[in-house]
């Protein structure tokens, strides 16, 4: 028989279901990240067995040689990117803040999460504007100045806020494929993520956009209190933008969600901690 004392406490309780919710959300991320780094790891295997191969055939040239062991260096180096954002996720970086350049941090996020973006049909693209001289560049060439600024927070908080966010706007299309004639009017694909990164004086907006038709405003108004969703078959817990909130709030930010013509689109606003 359980005593009063056994009873956890409201605090403790949503604390516990939160800490589920997140445990679910690293799940989901975990399945993905596997796949991702399987790529770079077959990579490997594969030119370490060409090399061996030129080896005891005597066939060996250099300039080839040095060219899968390159291949290999870049491998090895995206394998290690993407234990890194897993690594994020340890219970044991919860608490310790370091500057984290936020463009790499998305990059790995978005990496670790292909898996996900490609089974359900959806197509990342991920930007970074320099409001300072009205410029937009693609991420994975960078902005010299944006790729040097920095936030001050912890890894595991950053990378899971970001996660949430995306699987959230992966969630929101939901199974069946969509057709929008405005989206093929403007030759987008009919499924897609947008992420933007601006930054604007010392402080850093990430918006995070879908075009899956957006929730009713009653929904957007209440979304970041526990246990709103839009799932009517159990499956989700409403717990998912609340420990968005919680986590921004622990960076000095905040998190909103807005709807769009569209869909809906989730803006994160840090404080920038400056230059790298």
């Amino acid at each position: 028989m359980s005593s009063d004392d056994d009873c956890p406490t409201p605090e403790e309780l949503a604390n516990r279901l939160q800490y589920s919710a997140r445990l679910a959300s690293v799940g989901k991320l975990a399945a993905s990240a596997a796949h991702e780094i399987n790529q770079p790891l077959n990579v490997i295997r594969m030119a370490a067995f060409n090399l061996r191969r030129a080896i005891q055939k005597d066939t060996l040239d250099a300039e080839s040689a040095l060219q899968k062991l390159e291949r290999i260096d870049t491998q090895i180096a995206r394998a290690a990117r993407l234990v890194g954002g897993m690594k994020a996720f340890s219970p044991t970086n919860t608490e310790a803040t370091t500057n984290i350049n936020p463009t790499e941090a998305l990059t790995t996020a978005l990496e670790l999460m292909a898996k996900r973006f490609t089974s359900a049909d959806i197509e990342p693209i991920h930007s970074v504007e320099d409001t300072t001289d009205n410029r937009t560049e693609n991420s994975s060439e960078g902005s010299s100045k944006d790729k040097h600024q920095t936030i001050q927070a912890s890894p595991a908080a950053f990378q899971e806020l970001v996660v949430h966010l995306l699987d959230n706007a992966i969630e929101a299309y939901g199974e069946a494929p969509q057709r929008n004639p405005l989206l093929e009017e403007e030759g987008l694909p009919p499924r897609w993520v947008k992420v933007v990164e601006t930054v604007q004086a010392q402080q850093l907006t990430i918006t995070i956009e879908d075009a899956a038709g957006g929730v009713a405003p009653e929904i957007a108004d209440r979304a970041f209190l526990p246990f709103v969703t839009t799932a009517e078959d159990g499956s989700h817990a409403g717990l998912g933008l609340t420990v968005c909130a919680s986590l921004a709030a622990s960076m000095g930010g905040a998190v909103t969600l807005t709807r769009t013509e569209l869909g809906s689109k989730a803006t994160v606003s840090l404080p920038l901690s400056g230059n790298a």
